[in-house]
């Protein structure tokens, strides 16, 4: 591979109905796909999908890095993880462009080399992978009925989005969810980062009741988390909070969370997600995978990511459903909750 062509082309997808979290309502994702082809005709390709509100680039500014970005690119296959780290250096500050340009040189070298990912990155895959399903701001009726449907497709799972203007709104919704969904069903919730911490203190405590496998990112910031896990029998999970290796050491090294969610399109792709995940689990802490609403492309990395954790936890990795149309068929179809990688 000594010349790489670089191409790339932009997307849009529609949602088939917005979604709303506290940081806003999604009812869109654009991104660029990613091209690389070697002299030998091979092409590897790579999704960059920009989302600022959960910790990337803007669309601009990963669109004007790409109409400028010259990159050297030396692959060693026998430390590929290193050779792409030292091409990409120049987009350590945009997380999905890194992504982008990481998956499409790991597909490329997987082509020239006839390497599965696997042998590539020295991981071992699982043969299924859980898949939790999400609840988005809906009144308590309407999430009550959207738990049930879930439950009925096979999800066992379930993570309700929080964070709204009152927090007694978010109580009657998670409280009907519950009721709904009965013991037996896994209830996490999201605030992504709404709460102070006087507010996360306070209103945990109110929902210790609901045996919630976890909240995820009720603070922000490493402190506040520590303080939070101090005072809070609900065990949290860390998402927003953590977009670099040294996030995660540090909220290993302090066991601030329970659990780390690893977004790979925000982490700037799979080798950082791989790091942390294997960081974590030789330290005892949980690891969850989630997509963030990219192209079909895209999450192919996160399900891959999925696959190679240990400890059967539930991956967010349901998001294609939400799209009017993706980019192409989706080879990783959620079914009764579950992804399977077996071979067709």
């Amino acid at each position: 591979m000594k010349n790489i062509d670089l191409t790339y082309s932009s997307y849009k997808l529609k949602l088939s109905k917005p979604f709303e979290t506290s940081k806003g309502i999604i009812d869109e994702r654009k991104g660029f796909l990613i091209f690389l082809k070697s002299d030998s005709g091979k092409t590897g390709v790579g999704d960059a999908a920009p989302f600022p509100e959960f910790g990337s680039e803007t669309y601009c500014n990963a669109e004007d890095e790409l109409k400028k970005l010259k990159l050297n690119l030396k692959m060693n296959l026998q430390d590929i993880e290193r050779s792409i780290e030292e091409s990409l250096y120049t987009l350590d500050k945009f997380p999905a462009l890194h992504h982008g340009f990481e998956q499409a040189l790991i597909t490329l070298v997987s082509k020239e080399n006839n390497l599965s990912v696997n042998e590539i990155l020295n991981e071992s895959s699982k043969k299924g992978i859980k898949v939790n399903a999400v609840i988005g701001f809906l009144p308590p009726e309407e999430s009550a009925k959207e738990a049930e449907r879930l439950i009925r497709k096979g999800y066992s799972t379930l993570k309700i989005k929080a964070g709204r203007e009152k927090f007694g709104d978010d109580l009657k919704c998670i409280l009907a969810v519950r009721k709904a969904a009965g013991s037996k069903i896994n209830l996490r919730i999201d605030a992504n980062g709404k709460w102070e911490l006087k507010e996360a203190i306070d209103n945990l405590k109110a929902l210790e009741p609901f045996d919630l496998e976890y909240a995820e990112q009720p603070v922000n910031g490493l402190a506040n988390f520590i303080e939070l896990k101090r005072k809070s029998a609900v065990p949290l999970a860390v998402d927003e909070s953590l977009r670099t290796i040294k996030d995660a050491a540090e909220y290993i090294q302090y066991k601030a969370a329970a659990v780390l969610v690893l977004k790979p399109m925000m982490l700037g792709g799979i080798i950082p997600v791989l790091k942390i995940k294997n960081l974590a689990e030789q330290n005892g802490f949980k690891v969850v995978i989630t997509s963030s609403f990219e192209s079909v492309v895209g999450r192919a990395m996160a399900v891959f990511a999925a696959s190679t954790v240990k400890e059967e936890l539930a991956h967010g990795l349901a998001t294609g459903k939400y799209f009017e149309k993706d980019l192409f068929t989706d080879p990783y179809p959620v079914k009764n909750g579950i992804i399977s990688l077996e071979t067709k």
